[in-house]
Formats: structure tokens, sequence, C-alpha cells
């Protein structure tokens, strides 16, 4: 009986992983192509970038939009491109704003004097090429 509820345990787990993975396939092969992929995230700092919850990442080659919507829309907010320069990319750090979860990955980026911070889940180095940060 026990063998048999950790079997179909075992089974659960692995038919989710396997989706994490297909959909994740799913994304960059899509990325590549020059879709428009989305992922959850957020924008923090100073105006005109920052929005005050977490939303979505529009993602593309040569672009980058936070959105409150997964769907195309427009309340997308498309951050101006070619005026960040990118400090650090690091994980979540305790002070960190509230929209931008402990598991996420974070742009720490300087427009001027002003700091931004760009939190998404995953696809950091999507995220990197649509903000046409050089690989370092």
């Amino acid at each position: 009986m026990l063998g048999d509820i950790l079997l179909a345990v075992g089974e659960m787990l692995g038919t989710t992983i396997g989706e994490g993975r297909t959909e994740a396939r799913k994304t960059r092969d899509g990325f590549a192509k020059g879709q428009v992929v989305v992922v959850e995230g957020c924008v923090a700092g100073a105006r005109p970038y920052c929005r005050p919850e977490s939303g979505f990442l529009h993602v593309s080659a040569t672009a980058l939009a936070i959105s409150p919507v997964r769907e195309p829309s427009a309340l997308a907010r498309y951050l101006p491109s070619g005026s960040l320069e990118l400090v650090e990319l690091r994980r979540w750090r305790q002070g960190d704003p509230k929209t931008i979860a402990r598991h996420w990955d974070v742009f720490v980026c300087r427009d001027g004097e002003d700091v931004v911070l760009i939190g998404c889940s995953d696809y950091a180095s999507l995220v990197r090429t649509a903000l046409q940060f050089d690989e370092a």
C-alpha cells in the first residue's frame, strides 16, 4: 500500500517536472524564433520604469515591457531601450521591494543617478538580451 502511494507520488512529481521542462523549452524556442515571451516579473525604482505591483515581463530580442496582465495589451509599458546600464545581476536579497519575490533574479540597473531593479522569475538570460546588456 505504501509502495503504491510512493509510486503514484513519484509519477505525479515526474510529470510536473517534465511539464515544467517542456514549458521552459517552449519559452526559449519561442524567444529564439523572435516571439514575445511572457514571464513573471516586476520593475521597481525610478519613474518611468516602476510599476507598484508584480506582474509580467513581455520579453523579445529587442524590447522589454512590464504589464499587469499576461496577455498583450495597451497596459504594457515598454522600458526605454539603451538608457539602462547593468550594475549587477543577483538573486533576491533582504531589503528588496516587496514586489520582488524571494526566488527571483534581480537586475540592478542605473539610468544616470536613478536605480532601477528588474525582478524576474526565470529566464534572466532572455531579459538580459531584451535589455541589450552584453554578456560579461
